[in-house]
């Protein structure tokens, strides 16, 4: 019987990796495109070596019916393993010849939890006229622990490489892989 504990170990684990493996191939991988979202950066009249925080902003999100609805109400959040940003799209809506989203060096997206928080990605906006650039990045964090709850917490920072003399309006696809 000594014996026995050992093998009803490694059988608990077999099971386990197998149990996890299993719901790797079920779960199968898709993209989701979170609600739009709208901001607006107020003018920015001095170029400054520092980025600008545009504000704290949330929106709504739920995962869990998000994962039901691509699997037939077979899997729910907590069978995620990953969640990583695929696409982002910015549009500016009323970018003219002198503010647009050339005006902008750089940006970054950073989202929170209670307790945490995590660059998504960093946008390295064009020198010339721009009313819109799509971002892919090339690695980005896993970011399922995110989206568990029913808010998406983030903030922009903003780095201006020329002045902007009116408010942007700007709208924001998110697109995000899911296994």
């Amino acid at each position: 019987m000594k014996n026995a504990a050992p093998v009803l170990i490694v059988l608990m684990m077999f099971v386990s990796c197998t149990c996890n493996q299993i719901k790797e191939k079920l779960l199968p991988a898709f993209n989701v495109d979170i609600p739009d979202i709208n901001l607006t950066v107020p003018p920015l009249p001095v170029v400054t070596d520092e980025e600008i925080p545009v504000g704290a902003l949330k929106t709504h999100i739920n995962m869990d019916s998000t994962i039901k609805a691509n699997t037939a109400n077979t899997f729910g959040a907590g069978a995620v393993h990953f969640v990583r940003i695929k696409k982002m799209v910015i549009k500016a809506l009323n970018a003219d010849e002198e503010t647009n989203l050339s005006n902008f060096e750089t940006a970054r997206m950073r989202i929170y939890a209670d307790t945490a928080s995590t660059d998504i990605t960093t946008i390295n906006f064009p020198e010339t006229y721009s009313d819109s650039i799509t971002v892919t990045p090339s690695a980005t964090p896993d970011i399922s622990n995110y989206l568990r709850g029913t808010h998406l917490s983030y903030n922009l920072f903003w780095k201006n490489r020329k002045p902007t003399k009116k408010y942007l309006k700007l709208n924001v696809k998110i697109s995000i892989s899911v296994q």
